[in-house]
């Protein structure tokens, strides 16, 4: 029976079928634990990365990708992500290489310490990869850069002579490929060469950081891009990804992991103690990262997104009823929901509205996630050139994407611009999984009749302005005036007025409207409209010349109301008080909504 360092805390197996078969329980634990982990709590890390690139299968894409360093490794990680889209194969993606790097981990600590402690290195070292992308701006290529870097560390030759040669050719290829990963390749060999032999070879030394470097200056040459760019695209760091926490903590485990595994292996208490030591030890650590490392409101958001990315109105509201979001992205897609259900007017205020117009429209951001969010709104309440703007400058600053392709093509075909739409439909012909919706929109394009009755664009279609235009500056009621002028038939334009009175007390404002929207809706008026005819009765007495009737009912509970008002001994007495029966009506938000 195996002793000492080479036992294994969770079971004794016999010989030296000891660190293989523990290696094998171990890593599919892993890969079980965080397929399902990223398949279920965790989904929002698939979600936030399924469409920040769109993978294409051509051949000109692929020499795209060759004209910087790193391109190679983007176009891999790119194909990988078109499976994010699937949480099953999305979730499959992340846990391999959550297993990849826990065999790279348990190997790099090999010569360190026993199999008890590099199984434990590499546990850690595995979950802290799925830690990194519980972080969401952590993406596919950033894990691959690692791994790869990690793996061609491991893999240089003992002897001089052999890594020599290893450095000549593989340092350009891993540049050339992996980009500024390079650099973490060169930290992660000689910290380990340092921390296993305690001696520095100033040769290696040499072909690790000046030999990149001259390919660096090689590829300034070369490629027409920045220096810094250069240097150290793609690796997870920049505004876009913030701060790099993880990354961090990643490399510094890594470059001392051999030091760290050696004093655990030199640790002189009984097996027992030892076992069950570090076995408590790895699962609190582990739960700390994955814990620490997970964003609930994240996971909130994105889950919201991706049903108003799927037209799941109903779903989502009923989604927010039990989550309210308190993000702004989350707050406009609820308003966005809450007009697609003919609820906007009547349920405006069941929802936290902190942010007031900007839950409603945003105003003009040159930022890839300001606009193809904007662009759902204008598509929305039919303003098909101004949503095509915003998809367009989406497509300027964050590349093509599926989300702001298949935008561009709605409303190429809406607005009769055949040849630029079936220049769009030509690139959604070459995805990997759209080609199916890439027919579709072909058939549409020499067939107006088919166009008209198509469920989501004949609607858009029918919509027609005196004039084309785009909109009018940052100015949102300016906007929506407009559209109405253009078309008073619109509904949504409407609805989204209104709702913007609502959200800054200009019942003034409200009140003129009120007869075009009775029209439209058949007579009667949603709840808070009503409210709000009441509100201005009362406080224009004198001259109420409006023609409108309140309802009883409208009238009867704000009697009630105000009996609870006039009861209350304060401000925030009466607030208590009122919340939970008016706590969603127009009166309650005039009265208290700064509390």
């Amino acid at each position: 029976m195996a002793t000492g360092s080479s036992s294994f805390p969770m079971g004794k197996i016999a010989g030296r079928h000891t660190f293989p078969l523990a290696n094998v329980l171990i890593a599919g634990s892993l890969g079980l634990f965080t397929f399902f982990w990223f398949a279920g709590p965790a989904r929002y890390a698939l979600l936030a990365n399924q469409d920040q690139t769109l993978f294409l299968t051509t051949k000109a894409y692929f020499l795209s990708t060759l004209q910087h360093p790193g391109g190679l490794l983007e176009y891999t990680a790119s194909f990988l992500a078109q499976l994010l889209r699937f949480p099953h194969a999305g979730a499959l993606v992340i846990s391999s290489f959550v297993v990849s790097a826990f065999f790279l981990s348990a190997g790099w600590a090999k010569e360190a310490g026993g199999n008890q402690e590099r199984l434990i290195a590499g546990m850690l070292s595995a979950l802290m990869v799925a830690a990194m992308h519980n972080y969401y701006p952590h993406q596919l290529h950033h894990t691959l850069g690692i791994i790869v870097a990690l793996g061609a560390a491991l893999l240089v030759p003992q002897n001089r002579a052999g890594r020599r040669r290893y450095f000549l050719v593989v340092v350009p290829l891993l540049y050339l490929c992996c980009g500024g990963f390079v650099w973490l390749f060169a930290l992660l060999w000689l910290s380990r060469r340092f921390t296993l032999y305690r001696k520095v070879d100033a040769g290696g030394v040499l072909w690790v950081t000046l030999y990149p470097v001259f390919w660096l200056l090689a590829g300034y040459v070369l490629f027409t891009y920045p220096l810094e760019f250069l240097a150290v695209n793609p690796l997870p760091m920049g505004s876009g990804y913030g701060t790099p926490l993880w990354p961090l903590i990643f490399t510094a485990w890594m470059c001392l992991l051999p030091l760290l595994v050696s004093m655990a292996a030199r640790w002189s208490a009984g097996q027992v103690v030892k076992g069950a030591t570090l076995t408590a030890g790895v699962l609190g650590v582990s739960a700390v990262m994955i814990l620490s490392s997970y964003h609930r409101k994240n996971a909130e958001f994105f889950t919201i997104e991706s049903m108003a990315v799927r037209e799941d109105w109903k779903g989502l509201l009923q989604y927010v009823e039990k989550h309210p979001s308190t993000n702004l992205f989350g707050n406009f897609y609820t308003n966005l929901a809450l007009m697609h259900e003919g609820r906007l007017c009547s349920e405006l205020f069941d929802y936290p509205q902190p942010f007031g117009r900007r839950a409603l429209c945003f105003e003009w951001d040159a930022k890839g996630e300001i606009l193809r969010r904007g662009s759902d709104f204008f598509w929305a309440i039919g303003f098909v050139n101004e949503a095509h703007h915003w998809a367009y400058e989406s497509m300027v600053v964050d590349g093509i994407t599926r989300r702001n392709l298949l935008r561009l093509i709605q409303t190429e075909l809406v607005l009769g611009h055949r040849r630029l739409a079936e220049k769009y439909i030509g690139i959604l012909e070459r995805t990997l999984f759209d080609r199916a919706m890439a027919r579709h929109y072909r058939d549409l394009l020499s067939d107006s009749q088919a166009l008209a009755v198509d469920p989501e664009l004949g609607p858009k279609a029918g919509i027609r302005f005196d004039h084309d235009f785009f909109a009018d500056g940052l100015d949102l009621e300016r906007n929506l005036k407009a559209l109405l002028n253009s078309d008073p038939s619109l509904g949504p334009p409407l609805d989204y007025l209104m709702a913007l009175y609502l959200l800054e007390r200009r019942v003034d404002e409200i009140v003129p409207l009120l007869p075009a929207y009775l029209e439209r809706s058949g007579g009667t008026l949603p709840a808070l409209l009503d409210e709000t005819l009441l509100v201005h009765k009362i406080t224009n007495r004198e001259d109420n010349r409006t023609g409108l009737a309140v309802s009883p009912a409208t009238i009867r509970r704000f009697d009630d109301y105000s009996q609870i008002l006039r009861q209350s001994g304060g401000h925030e007495e009466a607030a208590r008080k009122l919340y939970p029966r008016y706590g969603n009506t127009f009166w309650y938000y005039l009265n208290f909504s700064s509390i």
